[in-house]
């Protein structure tokens, strides 16, 4: 990643360090900064860093001309011409080669103090970034809002102006347009699939049908008619079998069960006119009576041998 300034300073020296860098960034300066190193190891993260920034801010100081690790990041900046920037926390000056090179005095800022000097540095990063008039925004005050939106319709390409555009399309509702790193990937990606100096086949764009007023319970539910045509043909034939077995039975089956079981199965295992075999034993075999008919008493039957006859 490329940043507008890499700031280096001393460890000890944070706190101003800090205070730079919110003012850097409150202006959309892409500013590197490692807040949290507490080592004086210049690695090649922060190698990396500085080759890859515009400037690389230096703030001197007596405490940063004692550190190993300022002096090898200005060192960086210095070998690269129109890079190295330096800024002055105290009187202290460094040593050679950065003693002849120009210094801004930073001396006494404060989160309610700006010097002259930060003005001036303000300055000189914008002219290397092509940006102008950021003394002016920086003297505009909590009320002047009419002023800002002036200054951002003057300055309509600067860094301010976007993120002003931004914030107010993000409030919109709008969405904002594709990065510049998407669209070359994208562009990479669409590269890639050319094979032997063609082009790679344009997919067809498939547009979703339009949704019916009334929407489908089946489709809802995401059963298609061929499930629907199975579960139905799976009911009829059940229902079919079922009716099968109801209406024919065995007579293995009928003589196994029971004649209060079923009252079709009792009729078959004994026909009309016919006694159940189980019967057989308990029932005796005698003359039929007709009842219907009135019976006659014979008085001039003999009595048997040994009763009495009566007078």
């Amino acid at each position: 990643m490329s940043y507008d300034v890499f700031l280096v300073s001393a460890v000890a020296d944070r706190d101003i360090a800090k205070l730079v860098v919110r003012r850097l960034r409150s202006l959309k300066f892409r500013v590197a900064f490692n807040q949290s190193q507490v080592d004086e190891t210049f690695d090649p993260k922060d190698a990396r860093d500085a080759t890859n920034s515009q400037s690389v801010l230096v703030l001197w100081s007596e405490n940063a001309v004692k550190s190993d690790w300022v002096r090898a990041a200005a060192s960086v900046g210095n070998s690269r011409p129109g890079t190295l920037i330096q800024a002055a926390i105290d009187k202290t000056i460094p040593y050679e080669p950065f003693r002849q090179e120009k210094r801004y005095s930073i001396e006494g800022m404060t989160s309610r103090k700006t010097p002259e000097g930060f003005f001036q540095l303000i300055e000189e990063l914008g002219r290397r970034d092509g940006r102008t008039d950021l003394r002016q925004w920086l003297s505009f005050g909590a009320k002047d809002d009419d002023k800002r939106a002036d200054w951002i319709a003057a300055h309509p390409a600067d860094p301010i102006a976007e993120d002003a555009r931004k914030k107010r399309e993000k409030d919109l509702g709008i969405k904002p347009a594709p990065a510049r790193d998407a669209i070359g990937a994208a562009a990479l990606a669409a590269a890639s699939l050319k094979t032997n100096g063609t082009k790679a086949p344009v997919m067809p764009v498939v547009t979703a049908p339009v949704a019916s007023a009334q929407p489908n319970p089946l489709t809802e539910l995401g059963a298609g008619w061929g499930a629907v045509a199975a579960v139905s043909a799976a009911i009829v034939g059940m229902l079919v079998m079922a009716w099968v077995f109801r209406s024919e039975s065995s007579p293995e089956m009928a003589a196994a069960s029971h004649a209060i079981a079923n009252s079709r199965m009792a009729t078959v295992t004994c026909p009309a006119g016919t006694v159940p075999r189980s019967l057989l034993s308990v029932l005796e075999t005698g003359p039929i009576i007709d009842d219907t008919q009135p019976q006659i008493i014979d008085d001039t039957t003999a009595p048997e041998e040994g009763t009495d006859t009566p007078e």
